[in-house]
């Protein structure tokens, strides 16, 4: 299990962050409120991108953690939700995009797409 700086745990970072605001109904306008409260100087745009892109370090991630009222980490569920990440993005790693409404340029149109029905 890889956890230093790897695209599973900043999702992870991002997933668990994003269901304690919702849990609490907090906004990003209301985090940074309440950060700057504590004296830390984060903007709403500033703190959504750290938090979707899972990139913020551990001493803005302890302070959302204050500031969001979580006293305890549960690591069960982040490791709960490492986990499920780590299924996501093995199953869309082996899942190939299909395009059914895409007509190569290449290839002549099937009887059925050129047939018109009227």
């Amino acid at each position: 299990m890889k956890f230093f700086d790897s695209p599973e745990m900043r999702e992870t970072l991002h997933r668990l962050l994003r269901s304690q605001m919702a849990l609490k109904g907090i906004d990003y306008n209301g985090l940074s409120q309440r950060l700057a409260m504590m004296g830390v100087s984060q903007t709403a745009t500033n703190l959504r991108s750290k938090i979707n892109h899972g990139t913020l370090g551990a001493q803005l991630f302890i302070f959302i953690q204050f500031a969001l009222g979580i006293d305890k980490l549960d690591t069960d569920g982040i490791r709960d939700i490492y986990r499920d990440v780590e299924r996501d993005l093995d199953a869309s790693a082996t899942v190939e995009p299909s395009h059914p409404d895409k007509v190569s340029m290449d290839e002549p149109p099937s009887p059925e797409m050129s047939r018109v029905d009227h």
